[in-house]
């Protein structure tokens, strides 16, 4: 027997059963553990000896139980309507031991769902109840306080965010929970936004936070992974630990965050892939909960659906461990994940909720920026009238587009108020932009659909700059939007280059971008969109120039020609002399001199150029003291390999 099969089956906690064993000095990781037939007797023996309420409860439902005495203590019980919670306050037991007992009977359920007569009647016949017989007035009369939401609430969805590495599965195993194909949507297969979606399971309803594995969104995982209770590390069998699975658990570590491992693509890979795997999370210090760790692992095909099934037991059950509250009684209070200007609905924002319920008309308060509630938008693209703590919802009424991350908070209007006032007193809210740059810059205009896709790529662009010392960059503006006709006459004026990830420019906004001479990039891929900027930053780099030899000749008459100057008729024994070339005069193997050619002349024409075996004349500035027989080079400038 596992702690919490027997924690379900004493009516107490995972923790109670953890904190007895440990008590006694027995090592025991965690609610998965396996408990032997001492260490069960061990626990039965001192919740009894302890004579605590802990104990007096699960004495009293263990004897329930094995068929001894019916709990005197209480009143009848009454068949009807009510919710998971006002069962299990009745026979003084966790919720959670109430709902795995549901899910036995094939009966999905969660705290504060209510439940019909029949589904409480058979619980009644399980905990073998003493039921009392009511008439239908009375049955009436209860009803309705059964089955209404109760106030004051202080139960929530579990919010668990899903990491790892680029190409692991992570978007796949959540469209095999979600039963969409969100995946398919992706544009060249990789995630590039923050997705918060409430998927409903055999185990619970939870909410799943999709975050990208490309290195350039490092900030959007780091987001995720602060909102959440509980993060699912995915990684591929057939890959092992990357860079972006070691940065997720670093993020995990440091927002002391739960970890559970999900190994995917076991269709793909070996057994002995597995224990590779553990092996590598142990240096990681994730250690495996069968090694005498703390860390769950479970194997797991998002393609099969393998190990699925298992992963979101588990996922509930660490859930119903960290006891997540949230007060219901306050005003709406949240995180925003991503933000975006929408058209017809202008700025909006998928905001999480932590406390209260936002409803639709609520003015709220959000970094700079404020607003109220046209409208809400669940994960399933539904629209609500409200939201409760946990639920991910997209909000409309934004008075500009936020920043991701900042707080959400409802107020009052007198709240609202002083943040229009702070706002006016603090002026426009910046869009990022700068004055142009100097010549050596490249000068951008960066365009994005979202703010943390806007993060991300600036991040990525600083990231190149700092590879090059010579990389110059100056963003004269970064905003959220398509591109519009203000962008490219920014851009003219100030001669930046358009980046565009995930926007578009419509038809009137390209014929003036070409009557301006306005370059604009777009990809729907961000580092398709990095990879021409690098074309442009090798493009603009300083180009460095030698000095290379084409042609030598030797001198054979020298002409003073009054008004002219001193001119070298010369004969050219190798390669080539060109009008626009330089020349170096050597006599007996010393340098003299040499200067740019001002002029070159065969058979007293101007030429471009004299190739060997022909002869020609040319007047150099900077030197005139020719003679016969000096040797001549000719040279020009050239781009350094």
């Amino acid at each position: 027997m596992r702690v919490y099969e027997i924690a379900e089956k004493l009516g107490v906690t995972n923790k109670e059963v953890l904190g007895v064993l440990h008590g006694c000095g027995e090592i025991v990781s965690g609610h998965m553990s396996s408990l032997t037939d001492e260490q069960e007797a061990l626990v039965r023996s001192e919740l009894q000896k302890r004579g605590d309420a802990i104990g007096k409860k699960s004495t009293a439902v263990a004897h329930r139980k094995k068929g001894g005495e019916k709990r005197s203590e209480k009143p009848p019980f009454i068949i009807r309507p009510m919710t998971v919670a006002a069962f299990a306050d009745y026979l003084g037991v966790p919720s959670g031991g109430v709902i795995l007992t549901l899910l036995r009977q094939g009966v999905v359920s969660t705290k504060n769902q209510a439940l019909s007569k029949d589904v409480v009647a058979s619980l009644a016949k399980h905990y073998e109840l003493v039921v009392a017989k009511k008439s239908a007035a009375e049955k009436e009369a209860v009803l309705g306080e059964a089955i209404s939401p109760q106030e004051g609430s202080d139960s929530r969805l579990p919010v668990v965010v899903v990491v790892g590495h680029v190409d692991h599965g992570k978007t796949t195993l959540l469209d095999f929970i979600r039963k969409t194909r969100a995946v398919s949507k992706e544009k060249g297969g990789i995630t590039q936004h923050i997705g918060a979606y409430e998927a409903k399971t055999d185990h619970g309803h939870i909410v799943f936070l999709d975050t990208p594995g490309h290195e350039a969104f490092s900030r959007i995982r780091a987001r995720g992974v602060g909102v959440a209770d509980l993060v699912v590390l995915v990684v591929a069998a057939d890959d092992g630990i990357m860079p972006q699975t070691v940065e997720a658990i670093k993020y995990a570590k440091d927002a002391k965050v739960p970890i559970v491992v999900a190994i995917n693509k076991i269709d793909r890979a070996e057994a002995s892939k597995i224990e590779i795997i553990k092996r590598e999370l142990a240096q990681y210090d994730l250690l495996p909960e069968e090694w005498g760790g703390d860390i769950v692992c479970v194997p797991v095909s998002a393609k099969t659906g393998e190990g699925v099934d298992h992963l979101l037991e588990i996922i509930a059950l660490q859930a119903e461990l960290l006891e997540l509250k949230a007060d219901d009684s306050r005003q709406a209070q949240g995180y925003v994940l991503e933000s975006r200007l929408e058209k017809g609905r202008g700025a909006v924002a998928t905001v999480i909720g932590r406390h209260g319920v936002l409803r639709v008309g609520d003015l709220f308060v959000c970094g700079k920026v404020f607003g109220k509630v046209s409208s809400l938008v669940s994960s399933s693209g539904e629209r609500v009238d409200s939201v409760g703590p946990s639920i991910p919802a997209v909000v409309a009424g934004f008075s500009a587009v936020p920043e991701v991350g900042t707080l959400f908070e409802v107020v009052s209007s007198e709240g609202l108020r002083q943040a229009k006032d702070f706002a006016s007193l603090s002026g426009k809210a910046s869009s990022d932009c700068r004055q142009a740059g100097t010549e050596e810059e490249l000068v951008l205009i960066v365009k994005t659909d979202t703010n943390s896709t806007k993060e991300a790529l600036l991040e990525s662009i600083n990231k190149l700059i700092s590879k090059d010392k010579e990389r110059c960059v100056n963003i004269v503006q970064a905003s959220v939007g398509a591109i519009n006709e203000s962008d490219i006459l920014l851009a003219s004026g100030t001669g930046a280059t358009i980046l565009g990830l995930h926007v578009k420019a419509d038809q009137n906004v390209s014929i003036l971008a070409r009557k301006k001479n306005v370059s604009i990039l777009l990809s729907e891929i961000i580092y398709k969109l990095l990879e021409e900027l690098e074309i442009l930053f090798d493009r603009r780099k300083k180009v460095k120039l030698i000095k290379k030899k084409i042609g030598e000749a030797v001198v054979r008459k020298v002409f003073d020609i009054k008004g002219s100057g001193v001119i070298a008729g010369v004969y050219v024994k190798d390669g080539i002399f060109t009008g626009n070339g330089e020349v170096v005069a050597f006599r007996r193997g010393k340098r003299l001199g040499g200067g740019k050619i001002q002029s070159l002349q065969r058979d007293r024409k101007i030429v471009k150029e004299v190739h060997k075996g022909f002869e020609c004349a040319f007047l150099i500035s900077d030197f005139t003291d020719w003679q016969v027989d000096d040797t001549v080079e000719c040279v020009i400038e050239v781009p350094e390999k």
